[in-house]
């Protein structure tokens, strides 16, 4: 059985969790959609794994 993370139309949901989850850890994010929206796609297609999804995060990490 597979699980998919973020089952149909649940995009802004984990989009919002994550963005306050990043935000509680003391850092800040680039919100602008454009990036979580490939994110999100490459996410529901299988095409990343967990460590590939924590590369693409950390690369949106704003400087101080």
């Amino acid at each position: 059985m597979l699980l998919r993370p973020l089952p149909a139309r649940n995009e802004y949901f984990g989009f919002g969790v994550a963005v306050a989850y990043i935000r509680a850890s003391g850092h800040d994010v680039d919100t602008t959609f454009e990036p979580w929206r490939d994110l999100i796609t490459d996410i529901r297609t299988l095409r990343l794994s967990v460590y590939d999804v924590a590369d693409r995060l950390r690369s949106m990490q704003q400087e101080p």
